[in-house]
Parts: structure tokens; C-alpha cells; sequence
């Protein structure tokens, strides 16, 4: 359990209470007050609680609601919506036009009244509204009051010119034709082909040759048509 009062380190005494919780406003016995490590404030019992991260010691529920209150992040603001719209449409377009109905539809509030007669509001550096555009690129390039328009534009992404080594051009030149040489043929592939052509000749005086275009029987139709047998 931490003590009903914690006095902070540094060697001098808290000032005397007032028997006054600066929370509640309630008038308690000065043993019922304590005294926050963070902001040196007297609260009650009631207005006190244990430390969210540490466990520790004892802060006041101001102090508390300050971790527990979700941080402001780097894009909060007014013009945040307006932002994230612009830096979507820079994926593909270079200029934009839009009515200040359709601004104050994305940040959900309606414009000051200086940006609806006068064209500094819109153009003025430095100011909210400019960083909020600015910041990624864009800008106004147009303002019309009586058509209620503003009128965005995105300078593109020009990349510097490269001096660029230009190649001289040389003729084209034909491979030189290399005719092949002859191989000249084995003996062993000579002694082949010869009795190759021996073995083809000798078929060929074999076969029986016949005058005109009479084609011998086969065996089998000599053996059908024998005329030893008897009808």
C-alpha cells in the first residue's frame, strides 16, 4: 500500500494544505490529502489513483487521463482530410479543381468567411490551411470567388538531362565466308559402299527378266492352278 502522502524528493517541504482538493473543490482533513508527484497539487482519496505504468506511487486522475487521452498524431488537424484527398490524387493527376462545398465536405467544417471574399487566404505562406496542400506538392494556381472554385496544381517530376555519349556509327561489316573444307572419305567407308553396290548389283542379275509386261505367278497361284491335279 502506498502512504496517504508522498513528499516529493528534493529536500524542501510541500507548503502547508489548505484542507481544499484542487479536483473535487471539497474541504477534507489535511490526513485525507495527497499530494501528486507530477503536478504538486493536493487532491483527496477520491481523486487519486496508482500510477497506470508503474504502479509506484500514487497521481492525481488529471495526470492519469493524460496517458489514457490518445495522442495527437503528426497529420491531426482542420485541414487533414483535405491532405490525405489531395496526396491520393497526386498518384495521377497533376491539377485539380474543387468547390469550396466540396473542401468543406472533407474537413467537415465550413470555411472562415475570409476565405470566401478574399484570394490571400488562399495563397497567404506559412498559414494552416497552405501547409496543407503545400506540404505535398501542391499548389493554388487559381482562385474564383464567384464561382466559389480553387483550382490545385502539381508541378511534375522533370528529371535533369543526362549528357549522353553518343556512339559512333560503324559500318556494318559481312562475316567472311569460309568455304568448308572436303573431308575425304575413309577407307573403311569406301569398302562399305562398294559392297554395298556389289550386293545391289547381284540382286538384280538374279531376278529373272520377261518380255513385255508379263508378270510371273506366285507360288501360291501355282499351286492353285497345277496341272498335275485333276479337276
Amino acid at each position: 500500500m502506498a502512504p496517504d502522502r508522498i513528499i516529493p524528493i528534493g529536500g524542501t517541504h510541500p507548503p502547508e494544505p489548505n484542507n481544499q482538493c484542487n479536483l473535487c473543490k471539497r474541504t477534507v482533513p489535511p490526513s485525507r490529502l495527497t499530494r501528486c508527484p507530477r503536478c504538486k497539487q493536493l487532491y483527496c482519496k477520491s481523486c487519486i489513483t496508482e500510477d497506470l505504468y508503474t504502479g509506484e506511487y500514487l497521481i492525481c486522475l488529471n495526470c492519469a487521463r493524460r496517458y489514457v487521452s490518445p495522442k495527437q498524431s503528426a497529420y491531426s488537424g482542420k485541414y487533414t482530410a483535405l491532405t490525405l484527398f489531395l496526396s491520393r490524387k497526386a498518384q495521377w493527376k497533376t491539377w485539380l479543381k474543387l468547390q469550396f462545398s466540396q473542401i468543406e465536405g472533407l474537413i467537415g467544417k465550413d470555411l472562415p468567411a475570409t476565405a470566401n471574399k478574399t484570394v490571400e487566404w488562399w495563397t497567404k505562406n506559412g498559414s494552416v490551411q497552405t501547409k496543407a496542400w503545400q506540404t505535398i506538392g501542391w499548389n493554388v494556381k487559381e482562385v474564383d470567388l464567384k464561382e466559389k472554385t480553387v483550382t490545385f496544381t502539381r508541378p511534375e517530376l522533370i528529371k535533369p538531362k543526362t549528357e549522353e555519349t553518343t556512339r559512333k556509327s560503324v559500318p556494318y561489316k559481312l562475316p567472311e565466308y569460309k568455304p568448308r573444307k572436303k573431308k575425304t572419305p575413309s577407307l573403311t567407308r569406301i569398302a562399305v559402299a562398294q559392297a554395298r553396290l556389289k550386293n545391289v548389283s547381284r540382286r538384280k542379275s538374279s531376278v529373272k527378266k520377261y518380255r513385255g509386261k508379263f508378270k510371273p505367278r506366285s507360288a501360291y497361284e501355282k499351286r492353285l492352278w497345277s496341272t498335275e491335279e485333276e479337276p
